[in-house]
């Protein structure tokens, strides 16, 4: 009897053991399931991410060597006497032209919680970058709203108002200088976590 009840203690041990085993090892592949999806995620992010950096670079770069030329011609820029000096003297005007810089697969990373998932310096990065281009978005809705109210034709106010014209491309030059940079580092910083 004795030698029994050894056995099935034994034997009950050793189902024991077994279980805790098997939900050991089932927890172990949840646990790889999870880290695959989130380290699938976290590609899909960097890569819309990188998209989106590039998208907005190439935007930046569209417009850039026109704000330069309109700060430039400005500087040497005769002030017109008339309402058609004013049209001949504008004629290399073509508007602001700013681009909106978009933000949607940053904003969904944070959102979506895969943000925190990131290398804590490229999500420093991502940050810096974001910020300038929220700085820059605002910038140029606020110069634009100006010139959208600005009297053109006025002879009289016509010198403030390109004076104001070539501050502006003054300070989106600056910022579009700032942005080469900010791009360059945040993309460095994803290929060398992307690629990894």
């Amino acid at each position: 009897m004795e030698n029994k009840t050894s056995k099935y203690f034994k034997y009950a041990i050793g189902e024991i053991v077994l279980v805790v085993i098997g939900i050991l090892i089932a927890l172990q592949i949840n646990n790889w399931n999870e880290n695959k999806k989130i380290n699938r995620s976290i590609n899909t992010t960097l890569t819309l991410l990188k998209d989106e950096i590039m998208t907005n670079r190439n935007k930046i770069n569209q417009v850039k060597d026109y704000h330069v030329m309109v700060r430039d011609t400005l500087q040497k820029i005769d002030m017109p006497k008339t309402k058609e000096g004013i049209g001949k003297a504008l004629t290399f005007w073509k508007g602001m032209r700013t681009p909106r810089l978009q933000d949607a697969a940053f904003q969904t990373s944070i959102q979506s919680g895969i943000g925190k998932e990131f290398d804590p310096e490229l999500l420093k990065n991502l940050n810096n970058l974001y910020t300038y281009q929220d700085s820059y978005n605002n910038f140029t809705n606020q110069s634009a709203q100006i010139f959208f109210n600005a009297d053109f034709t006025d002879v009289t106010s016509f010198g403030k108002m390109m004076a104001s014209v070539q501050m502006t491309m003054n300070d989106l030059y600056f910022f579009e200088r700032e942005f080469d940079n900010l791009f360059e580092n945040t993309l460095t910083k994803i290929d060398s976590i992307y690629n990894k």
